[in-house]
């Protein structure tokens, strides 16, 4: 299996762009995040679906404190303006400079190696010339697998 079969092409993120955007980028493609071009012009982040709502939707006591909290939290929930609100914000401040990141001639086997070291079931394809080729998950890699030997 050759890494190339894997990668889904998405946007990339850049300065200003909008939360709603990025998410929409996301659903799109259906991966958890897309990367984050600076305004030179390099891959320097990502911006991920998980870190905006982390960020925006919840306490971090309650991160903390998850395994405690009972199912009836309807006082938390999120409301329809904090959402409206959270989409109209600018993804640079929620940018991460963690990512991990494959060239295109990289093995399937270094690309899960990759995203175990970072702790993620993504990864971005990125040539030694900073262009972009797309996402590969781990998921895409099972539906891989499944569709030839499975």
């Amino acid at each position: 299996m050759d890494l190339t079969e894997l990668i889904v092409p998405t946007a990339v993120a850049t300065p200003g762009m909008r939360v709603r955007e990025v998410f929409r980028a996301c659903a799109d493609a259906d991966v958890p995040g897309v990367p984050f071009r600076d305004a030179h012009g390099r891959i320097s982040g990502k911006a991920s679906i998980r870190h905006v709502l982390k960020e925006t939707c919840i306490p971090q006591f309650m991160v903390h404190h998850a395994r405690l909290l009972g199912d009836n939290l309807e006082p938390l929930r999120v409301q329809a303006e904090k959402a409206l609100a959270m989409l109209n914000l600018p993804i640079d401040e929620f940018v991460l400079p963690d990512m991990a990141i494959v060239t295109p001639n990289s093995p399937v086997a270094k690309a899960i190696a990759v995203m175990e070291n970072h702790n993620t079931t993504y990864l971005f394809v990125v040539d030694k010339d900073d262009n972009y080729y797309g996402s590969v998950s781990i998921m895409g890699l099972a539906r891989c697998i499944l569709q030839k030997y499975g």
